[in-house]
C-alpha cells in the first residue's frame, strides 16, 4: 500500500513541476505547415506523397 501512495505522490509532483516548467516557458514554437515536399514531416506515412502530388496538380492547373 505504501509502494502505490508513494508512486502517486511522486506522479502528483512530476505534474507540479511541468506544470511550473511549462509555466515559464515562454518559448516561440510556431507548427508550420510548409510546401517543400523534401522536407515533409509525414513521409512515413505516405500522406506526403499525395499531398506533392495534388500540388503538382494545381499548378499545372493554374499555368
Amino acid at each position: 500500500m505504501s509502494f502505490a501512495l508513494v508512486c502517486i505522490a511522486l506522479l502528483v509532483g512530476l505534474g507540479i513541476v511541468a506544470g511550473i516548467a511549462s509555466h515559464f516557458d515562454k518559448g516561440e514554437d510556431e507548427i508550420t505547415v510548409g510546401h517543400d515536399c523534401s522536407t515533409c514531416t509525414a513521409a512515413d506515412e505516405g500522406s506526403c506523397k499525395i499531398h506533392c502530388l495534388l500540388e503538382e496538380k494545381k499548378k499545372k492547373e493554374d499555368a
